[in-house]
Order: C-alpha cells, then sequence, then structure tokens
C-alpha cells in the first residue's frame, strides 16, 4: 500500500493532466505553479521514498509533455517546469534505478516519437541505464533507422543521429564516440564536440586538426566557439603569432565590434595588443567611411576603450546610422557634463520616435523624453528656449490629438 506522501503526490501529479479543449491561453500561470509543487514533491520523495519517483515522476513528464501540445507557452514558463521535472526523473532513476529495458523503452520513445520536447541527456541515465539499458536502446535505434526516411537535406532523422551520439558519448570509448560524431559533420558544433572530447583526454594535436576542418567548412555562422577553443589550442602549444594572426584576418575580413573584442582578448594574452589597437580602430574608421553601418560597431569600441569624446563625435557624424538604443546609452553618458551636446539628438530622437507609427506606445515615450530634454535645457540655464521649443512641436504635431492630451497631461 501507498504511503501517504506518495498518495499526495499522485493526487498533484492527476492535476496536471489537461483538456486539449481548453483554451490555448487558460489557466496557464496556474498549471505552470503546479509543477513546480510537483517536481518539489518530487524531489522530498527522493529522500525518503526513492523506488516510488521514477514512475511518478514518469508519469508527470508525459501528462505535461502532452499538455504543451495544446498550450500556448510562447514565454516559454511551462517548457522550464517541464525541463525541471526531467531533471528530478533522471535524479530519482540514479537513486533507485527501474527495469533499464523499461527505461531504455520510455526515453527512446520520449526522443523518436514526441513532440520535441522534453530535452534530456542520456548521461544523466548512464548509470540507470546500465549495459542493458544501453543495448536496448540502441536497439530500438537501429530498428528505427532501417524503417525510417532520411529528412528533406537527405540526413539521418535528428532524434535517431542524438540517440546515436550520446549512446556512443557515455559508452566511454572515445574513438567510436569520433566515429560516431564524424558521420554527421555539417556544423561547426559537431566539429566543437569532437575537439572538446579530444582535449578532456589530452590529445591535443588531434584537436587542433579538427578544429582547423571546422572553421574550412562552408557555414560560418556558428563557428565562434569553435575558433575560440582553436586560438586556445595555438596558444596552449605556443604558436603565439598564428594565434594573432587568424584573428586579425577575420577582424579585417570583418571589422565589427565583437571581432575587434576576440582581437584584444587574444593580443593581450600574446603581447601584441600594444601595436595591433591602433591599427584595429583604424581599420574600424575606414570601415566606417565606406559603410556607415559600421559607425555603430565604432562607437561600441570607443565605449569600451574609455574614448567617449571620439564615440560621441562618432555618433554626431552618422546620426541617422545609429538605433535609438544607442543614442540613449550615449546621452545618459553626455548629458552629465555636457547638457548642451545632448539637446539637439533629444530633438531627433522625440520626433523619430513621434513618427513610429507602428509603436502603440510612441506618445508616452516621447513624453518621457522631453522630460529629459527639459532637464538638458535647464541644465544650460535656458528654460525659456524649452518653452519655444514646446509651442513648436505642439504646433507641428497639432493633429495628433491623443499625444496632445499626453502632452498637456505632463504639464512641462
Amino acid at each position: 500500500m501507498a504511503s501517504v506522501a506518495v498518495e499526495r503526490v499522485r493526487r498533484l501529479i492527476d492535476g496536471l493532466r489537461r483538456d486539449r479543449r481548453t483554451h490555448p491561453y487558460h489557466g496557464r500561470r496556474e498549471y505552470s505553479q503546479l509543477a513546480r509543487e510537483v517536481a518539489a514533491a518530487c524531489e522530498a520523495l527522493i529522500e525518503s521514498e526513492p523506488a516510488s519517483v521514477p514512475a511518478l515522476a514518469q508519469r508527470a513528464v508525459d501528462l505535461v509533455t502532452t499538455a504543451l501540445m495544446y498550450m500556448d507557452d510562447s514565454t516559454g514558463i511551462v517548457g522550464d517546469d517541464l525541463h525541471a521535472l526531467m531533471a528530478v526523473h533522471a535524479r530519482a532513476c540514479a537513486a533507485t534505478p527501474p527495469d533499464p529495458k523499461r527505461l531504455a523503452a520510455w526515453l527512446g520513445k520520449l526522443r523518436l516519437d514526441g513532440p520535441g520536447w522534453p530535452e534530456f541527456e542520456l548521461r544523466d541515465y548512464a548509470a540507470a541505464l546500465g549495459e542493458k539499458g544501453r543495448a536496448e536502446l540502441a536497439r530500438v535505434v537501429e530498428d528505427r533507422a532501417k524503417t525510417t526516411e532520411p529528412d528533406l537535406l537527405d540526413r539521418t532523422p535528428l532524434g535517431i543521429r542524438v540517440l546515436r551520439e550520446q549512446l556512443a558519448e557515455i559508452s566511454g570509448d572515445i574513438n567510436h564516440y569520433i566515429a560516431v560524431l564524424a558521420e554527421d559533420l555539417y556544423t561547426a558544433s559537431s566539429y566543437l564536440k569532437i575537439v572538446d572530447a579530444l582535449r578532456k583526454v589530452g590529445r591535443a594535436a588531434e584537436a587542433e586538426c579538427w578544429a582547423r576542418r571546422g572553421l574550412g567548412i562552408g557555414n560560418p555562422i556558428d563557428q565562434g566557439k569553435l575558433r575560440d577553443t582553436y586560438v586556445n589550442l595555438l596558444l596552449e602549444r605556443g604558436a603565439a603569432n598564428e594565434a594573432s594572426t587568424m584573428r586579425w584576418q577575420l577582424f579585417d575580413q570583418h571589422p565589427t565590434w565583437t571581432h575587434y573584442n576576440d582581437l584584444r582578448c587574444t593580443a593581450e594574452r600574446t603581447g601584441d595588443w600594444p601595436d595591433l589597437r591602433d591599427k584595429a580602430i583604424g581599420r574600424l574608421r575606414d570601415a566606417t567611411t565606406g559603410q556607415p553601418a559600421f559607425a555603430d560597431h565604432l562607437i561600441g569600441v570607443f565605449l569600451d576603450e574609455g574614448e567617449l569624446d571620439d564615440a560621441w563625435q562618432t555618433a554626431v557624424n552618422h546620426s541617422n546610422d545609429l538605433p535609438e538604443s544607442r543614442w540613449n546609452q550615449l546621452i545618459d553618458l553626455r548629458q552629465p557634463t555636457h547638457p548642451r551636446d545632448v539637446i539637439e539628438p533629444w530633438q531627433q530622437l522625440i520626433q523619430r520616435r513621434l513618427d513610429a507609427s507602428t509603436d502603440k506606445y510612441r506618445y508616452s515615450k516621447a513624453i518621457k523624453m522631453l522630460r529629459q530634454l527639459r532637464d538638458a535645457y535647464q541644465a544650460t540655464d535656458d528654460t525659456p528656449s524649452f518653452g519655444t521649443y514646446l509651442d513648436h512641436l505642439r504646433n507641428r504635431h497639432k493633429r495628433k490629438t491623443s499625444f496632445i492630451a499626453k502632452l498637456d497631461r505632463a504639464n512641462l
């Protein structure tokens, strides 16, 4: 007979059953609170009655997984709750392993037949699965692979690839793990997994070769972490010049704020930064001259370097090329010491905000900016000029009756 505590948790879990006819937006907060309560209750049972928890947590995971198919969770809150429940289930299985074949079957079904959630790592279940569980899961995966068509990119479907990879990872055979990863080298992240695995076992030379190969693939989108690792490998074997040269070449081709920071971090480690700093800033200046979109990157660099006057002057020279957020940052820095300088930028931002017809909060934002503009005028002892500006603004936008009403209420 189940204890009182177990029965209480079962009743809580029953509450996670959700009628698919319920409106997607209805009761999300309450459902999330209940899911968190279930996770906490299961966690507590691991200490007192661990043998009961794997089955309870598994049922909770199944119910929340199904509920998310019919619930709007655009904020991701319930998804986070499901992730927490899955973590509790993994800890419970580690404490009191269930039947390994049944656990393998459930994990396989979750990954291969589920809606795409929850995410989990087999390493968290390695001890509970044991050899029998791993063998059973491998059998399930290979049976599925024999009957499954390739995806739209003519690749093995994702679920099968993930389980194969994670099974190889927990096998403890590094060469087998690398061989499995090498079957699907479409992105830099796949190379990075190989590199990290080799570094952990002290095979740095091989790791460096794999990193270099990964950086040579056509898609550069996700190469940042792989490049950082490659630079670290170069520095670890004393190839400082090679590391700095690689950073510079990338920055020279794409002179962005991010690549500047990468260059600086590496050059500071190699001792080359004093010689490269001015050259790098000059390269960004040249890029800004040719393409004004680089102005925001140059300003970010100046701010990081503490060159506030240069950052402000660059903004003034490229006032129409900067996002509002950058202007707000610069004005916050400039207004306390140079209030007169920020008057015209504030006026431009106010006009830009009033013209933003798709922003339903544009009038409230404009009023907030007007208060800050008023403070700038007051700091220059020229309050009458602010009144003149307000009169012109009111006349220019007199047809915006909602704005005029807000302006009146603001009593500026």
